[in-house]
């Protein structure tokens, strides 16, 4: 790890948060998150690489996209999925309302299309489906990660069904993505996100030369005549074929 390294890439990054900021109000203002425009999905595809290059993130892709719309589900190891997937895929994610609030970065979440839900609310699973519901059937696409915690990423946990309803009610497909970040000693260490303190978990990331991070797309999964259950457990599948085969390989 360098501590010079780090900084001068977080002062790379403050100026970056910035120009997204003046993208945000000048290519992105009055949009509706379900009514972004092809154009508008390149504008936050190319902020959102040139984000992860400049944190030190080499993102390598495996696999063709699916057609929009599309549920993208994936494996969750650290906040840094996040920017990944959302750098390679035009998708809107889900996320916590408070996030809304925070200086500068809820400001680029919303203008991104973020879905803001009041997680762990009496109806929060019911506001999330109607939400995805709305955009998928718009002609875009949600991701969301089922595990719904992170984990060290040598292994798939179980991937909560709810969520899938909205898929299923729309005809919409599922892609899987599955997320490694290799590590000669098989998933790199730093990456897991399994501590409090987000602001020294990634300054650690940047200050360290050169971060690795796959992503695979996996074949699409048709929900037609399926339950939740089964999408769910289909999706999860086809991620640790390939996350927990690797890190059984790294053994």
């Amino acid at each position: 790890m360098h501590v010079c390294r780090g900084t001068l890439r977080l002062l790379h990054l403050i100026a970056h948060i910035f120009k997204g900021l003046f993208l945000s109000y000048t290519k992105l203002h009055g949009t509706q998150s379900h009514a972004l425009t092809e154009a508008q999905h390149k504008i936050i595809l190319n902020w959102l690489h040139r984000s992860a290059e400049i944190i030190g993130i080499d993102i390598q892709v495996v696999g063709e996209q699916a057609r929009p719309p599309t549920f993208v589900v994936a494996n969750h190891i650290s906040w840094l999925d996040i920017l990944i997937i959302a750098s390679v895929l035009p998708v809107s994610f889900l996320s916590k309302v408070e996030i809304r609030d925070w200086p500068l970065i809820g400001t680029l979440a919303d203008k991104a299309g973020t879905l803001f839900i009041h997680r762990g609310s009496k109806n929060g699973a019911a506001e999330a489906i109607n939400l995805m519901q709305t955009k998928l059937n718009a002609g875009h696409s949600v991701a969301s990660f089922p595990e719904a915690k992170t984990t060290d990423g040598t292994a798939v946990h179980v991937f909560h069904p709810r969520l899938f309803a909205a898929a299923i009610e729309t005809q919409a497909f599922v892609q899987p993505v599955a997320l490694r970040y290799p590590h000669e000693n098989g998933v790199n260490p730093l990456v897991p996100y399994l501590e409090p303190n987000i602001i020294k978990h990634a300054f650690r990331i940047m200050s360290t030369k050169r971060t690795v991070a796959e992503v695979t797309l996996c074949m699409p999964i048709e929900c037609k005549d399926h339950t939740r259950k089964q999408v769910a457990q289909a999706a999860r599948d086809a991620i640790a074929n390939i996350v927990e085969v690797e890190a059984k390989v790294k053994k």
